[in-house]
């Protein structure tokens, strides 16, 4: 399609009598569109009406668009089912914007300019990023000055009001001093109650203001872009800093974020203002409100018990207190982001590094070392050892030998059951049975007994042996020949007589 400037340069050669022909070759277009120009006899660019099959029915798409909350799929499936109008999902949204019924128009945004020293803008950002090979969440603290665009970051495990303090107070002595308006979003970690303009600090935070010479300022909801200087360097640091950089532990990445922004974030020029950061801030440190004279260390409060080993817990951690102090008193601690004090009223007991954010799970003093007691059984001698030892030296080696290898409670038992055996046989034999015993390293006292006896049934129980060959001159066995051996020869058979001597003889009686 011609555009304004061709369609007004060929109704000007016409005027002056110039032909078709020579128009279309001199301004390199096609005779047609010469003839459609002069014909129309307008110069402005005739706008293209695309014709959709919604156009019809938009006043049906807003109502439902109001009756479905917004959800454009259930508009589309409602169009199908009440009003038969199908048409490609695609074909709807695009509907929907050109006729404003998607979303509102946005807003343009307002360029905010500030003086030197007037305002700074405070956020935090989260981030997964992989500490010590292990892939951990980390709040990023942000803080930058309004005019300079100078930037402040520190990352956190966790972000509330003791570490909001902590970060702003390391932030302020980084940059020498404070800005008079600190613009923050609408959080529950400086905010008490209320939002924007109604919004009301919380109180140890307002005590946090005068000591610094500054006030927080709430944007209103649905105003990001208040504090858009300091929602911009998140992006960057996630895209500069974080990319392709690893880290030890917590300690390794805030040192790496110090020397990121000394080496890169605050000396880069910055092409909306024309320098850098650290040159602007050259300009803009006069201005700034000056830090206090003294400014005390931040720190937070908290109550516990001596527990049963000697330690109290704060956050998953133990710390050691000292021998001293007896079980279930209770303390006073006193966080700091180093340290952690242990306080008995006033009087102070302990200083441990805070391990918050370390590795570690417990910390103990070397003056809180508890000394290991051993306790040991008091070596005091048996009345049924002394009265086995003298029984001779067989049970005095045997008693040694089994004490090395039973030590203990062992031992102990197996005195007691080698002393009821004195009751019951004779000492020569105990001896002898233990003498074996120690021979063949047999330590089950218990079968000592076993063995004793076999040597018993060996020696006094053991019936004599009488050959086979002398049974018939034994008196016993004469004693019960006196009857005289009987007669057989009745019961003899003829082996001449086919039918036995029943055959002739119903009767027949043998004879004695």
């Amino acid at each position: 399609m011609l555009d304004h400037d061709k369609r007004t340069a060929i109704l000007s050669l016409h005027k002056e009598g110039h032909p078709v022909r020579k128009i279309a070759k001199d301004l390199q277009v096609s005779r047609n569109s010469v003839r459609d120009v002069l014909r129309s006899g307008q110069s402005q660019v005739p706008g293209i009406e695309r014709l959709t099959p919604l156009d019809a029915h938009v006043d049906k798409v807003r109502a439902l668009y109001v009756k479905c909350q917004g959800n454009l799929v259930r508009v589309h499936e409602e169009l199908a089912l009440q009003h038969q109008v199908s048409v490609a999902y695609a074909t709807l949204t695009r509907f929907c914007r050109d006729q404003r019924i998607h979303r509102p128009d946005p807003d343009r945004v307002v360029r905010i300019v500030t003086g030197p020293g007037e305002e700074m803008q405070h956020d935090t950002s989260p981030y997964t990023i992989e500490v010590g090979g292990k892939s951990v969440k980390r709040q990023c603290a942000s803080l930058v000055f309004g005019y300079s665009r100078r930037l402040y970051i520190r990352f956190y495990p966790r972000f509330d009001r003791f570490t909001c303090k902590s970060f702003l107070t390391e932030a302020f002595r980084s940059m020498g001093g404070t800005c008079r308006r600190c613009v923050i979003d609408n959080t529950s970690v400086i905010l008490a109650c209320g939002a924007g303009v109604s919004a009301q600090v919380a109180p140890e935070l307002e005590a946090f203001e005068k000591r610094f010479g500054f006030r927080f300022l709430a944007h209103e909801i649905n105003r990001p872009n208040r504090k858009g200087k300091v929602e911009r360097p998140f992006w960057y640091v996630e895209k500069n800093f974080l990319a392709g950089r690893t880290f030890k532990d917590d300690a390794d990445l805030n040192a790496q974020a110090l020397l990121w922004l000394e080496k890169t974030a605050n000396v880069r020029r910055l092409r909306e203002l024309g320098a850098s950061p650290q040159e602007l801030f050259a300009a803009e440190s006069a201005s700034l409100v000056p830090l206090p004279l003294y400014i005390p260390e931040v720190y937070v409060l908290h109550q516990r018990d001596v527990d049963a080993y000697g330690d109290i817990h704060l956050h998953d951690r133990m710390y050691s207190t000292p021998l001293s102090t007896p079980v279930g008193r209770e303390l006073s601690v006193r966080e700091t982001e180093k340290e952690v004090v242990l306080l008995d009223g006033s009087t102070e007991l302990a200083r441990h590094p805070n391990l918050t954010y370390s590795t570690q799970h417990e910390s103990v003093l070397p003056a809180h070392a508890r000394p290991r007691r051993h306790h040991k059984a008091p070596d005091v001698v048996l009345p049924q050892e002394a009265a086995l030892r003298t029984l001779g030296p067989e049970a005095v080696h045997y008693l040694d030998q089994l004490k090395t290898q039973r030590p203990g409670r062992a031992y102990r038992y197996g005195v007691k059951v080698i002393h009821r055996l004195i009751g019951h046989y004779p000492g020569p034999d105990i001896l002898r049975a233990m003498a074996q015993a120690l021979e063949h390293r047999l330590w089950d006292v218990k079968r000592i007994e076993s063995v004793l006896l076999q040597n018993l049934a060996q020696s006094h129980f053991q019936l004599p042996l009488i050959p086979p060959e002398d049974f018939e001159k034994n008196p016993e066995f004469e004693k019960g020949a006196a009857t005289p051996p009987p007669d057989l020869n009745a019961f003899k058979v003829d082996t001449e007589d086919p039918e036995g001597p029943d055959a002739h003889d119903p009767d027949p009686s043998p004879s004695c």
